[in-house]
């Protein structure tokens, strides 16, 4: 009984090395934020992932782990707001940010706006214009390279 072996012929070997290489360089050229310690949230760890590309927009990616639903929180919320503080539009809220049934919430979206800071904010009301005064995590301004 003769074995089959699995094996890639040289077109599909080259596919398969040039998705690997491309996927480490989009990783590899985005500017990583991580969000200091807070005390709305203490056992938060959240992340963003910033990266200017080639049609000069700039990509998020926003993580979290060990997130509290909102309505957890003192006063109890519905909602986190994501907002991104731009260089020359002002502060632009960016969506709600849905926490999952393990205390995970992630976003990502694309924007114009070069961003300077991203904060989450706990609102009642996902189409606030405006962030309320419960800051719960909020990143050190920075600037993308």
């Amino acid at each position: 009984m003769s074995k089959k072996k699995n094996v890639l012929s040289i077109p599909d070997a080259v596919k398969v090395i040039s998705f690997v290489l491309a996927a480490v360089l989009m990783t590899s050229c985005a500017q990583k934020v991580v969000f200091p310690d807070s005390a709305a949230l203490p056992g938060a760890d959240a992340v963003l992932k910033v990266n200017k590309n080639k049609n000069n927009n700039y990509e998020l990616e926003l993580e979290v782990d060990n997130i509290a639903k909102p309505n957890r929180l003192t006063p109890p919320r519905n909602n986190y707001i994501v907002w991104l503080e731009t260089r020359s539009h002002g502060t632009i809220n960016i969506g709600n940010l849905r926490v999952s049934d393990k205390n995970k919430a992630s976003m990502i979206t694309v924007t114009p706006y070069e961003p300077v800071r991203v904060f989450i904010s706990a609102e009642d009301r996902q189409d606030v214009i405006f962030p309320s005064s419960q800051i719960v995590l909020n990143s050190d301004e920075f600037e993308v390279d």
